[in-house]
């Protein structure tokens, strides 16, 4: 009984191959960090691109163009590349214009595997 007592004793801390593993699923949890917040990133700024195209009362509601020209130069000034017109649909209803962006994003994860999402923001235009 001694024996068993004193052996527990003298195990203090995590082995070697306990630390490589920590190690190993910590990398890999800032790799997909990495790989995952530009996604989420571009996806917030689309998200304030629309707001304030909402808020813009210098835009025609009623002309596609015009929207999404406004649209265009303010994904364009936050940098956000992977949004083209056909990702865009504009529908006007009773003096609504609904705008609905929806697209996906792929990127290279590891060796052949790739990580992807896919979003759908919308905004409504009440003139």
């Amino acid at each position: 009984m001694n024996r068993l007592t004193k052996s527990r004793r003298s195990q203090k801390g995590v082995s070697a191959a306990g630390w490589l593993i920590v190690i190993a699923i910590f990398g890999f949890l800032v790799i997909t960090f990495f790989k995952i917040f530009p996604f989420y990133y571009d996806n917030f700024k689309l998200q304030s691109s629309l707001e304030s195209l909402v808020a813009d009362t210098e835009i025609d509601a009623k002309s596609k163009r015009a929207i999404w020209e406004s649209l265009q130069k303010r994904l364009f000034i936050n940098e956000v590349r992977n949004i083209t017109r056909e990702n865009v649909t504009m529908s006007r209803k009773d003096n609504v214009t609904t705008i609905t962006v929806s697209y996906e994003v792929r990127n290279n994860y590891i060796g052949n595997l790739f990580i992807g999402a896919h979003f759908s923001e919308q905004a409504v235009i009440n003139r």
